[in-house]
């Protein structure tokens, strides 16, 4: 029997809290042009969203992940906690309730909406777009990065350029962030045989990538809260000639993203 605490985890709700706060901060910004019943049920079709891109990134990622521990304990298909039709169950139910709370929001958003729902699929289920080299980037920083920041900023039916340029950033730093992910799990990718960008252009390059795609993220958002502002970015490459440690650096840059954000999103409110 099914258990709910595996149906929760397969849900993976504190790895998405980020992408529901990206989703809520946008429909915040938007908040005196928007009517409350309008961003209540935008918001949880975001909700339902992100849960939905881990649930079917669980289902399909059963191959990869019951080759690396730590994945296992995230992923209670792989575990055998919770059989691959409850999950696929799963997400389509909540494919479904979210599109259809989507469906009550403008056209614009709607559309933004779906096309995440198809991105999301497609990164995950075949053709699997995670295993493609360069679109298992691309798709990710759409689908988790400025395509739900763009969903929550036009549920009034307008993008400013202060949103556009943040949507761009994000997006960026989404690209990063999925090198990061995909250079965490090289060796499990490595023996089931897929080819993501780090296995294709190797490790060094990704890393350095990381760091480029990182600043200049930063350099976005910032210029979009204030044009000088872009030369701050700069002060980013200390780490490297620092030699500080990977981790360290790339927790600097997420500190330095999310405050560049909360910033700029900071002018529109």
């Amino acid at each position: 029997m099914t258990s709910i605490s595996a149906v929760v985890r397969n849900l993976r709700p504190l790895e998405g809290r980020v992408y529901i706060a990206l989703i809520g901060f946008a429909l915040l910004m938007n908040w005196r042009n928007t009517e409350v019943y309008e961003l209540v049920t935008a918001f949880l079709a975001g909700v339902l969203f992100v849960w939905y891109a881990f649930s079917i990134n669980n289902c399909f990622d059963v191959d990869t992940d019951t080759k690396n521990p730590a994945k296992v304990r995230k992923n209670p298909i792989a575990s055998g906690e919770l059989s691959l039709k409850a999950g696929l169950l799963l997400s389509a139910l909540l494919a479904t309730a979210g599109t259809g709370l989507a469906l009550t929001t403008n056209l614009k958003a709607f559309a933004v909406y779906l096309t995440m729902i198809l991105l999301a699929t497609a990164y995950s289920a075949p053709p699997r777009l995670k295993a493609r080299p360069i679109v298992d980037v691309l798709s990710h920083g759409l689908f988790f990065g400025g395509l739900p920041f763009v969903y929550g900023a036009i549920v009034d039916g307008n993008l400013s350029e202060v949103e556009v340029l943040m949507a761009i950033g994000i997006a960026i730093y989404s690209f990063a962030l999925e090198l990061r992910n995909h250079l965490g799990d090289y060796e499990s990718d490595l023996m089931a045989g897929l080819k993501t960008t780090p296995i294709a252009i190797g490790k060094a390059r990704s890393e350095l990538l990381v760091e480029v795609f990182s600043i200049l993220a930063i350099a976005t958002v910032l210029y979009a809260l204030r044009p000088h502002l872009i030369v701050a970015s700069s002060l980013m490459v200390a780490g490297r000639g620092l030699g500080m440690n990977p981790r360290t650096v790339y927790r600097i840059f997420d500190a330095a993203m999310v405050g560049a954000v909360l910033a700029a999103g900071g002018t529109v409110l």
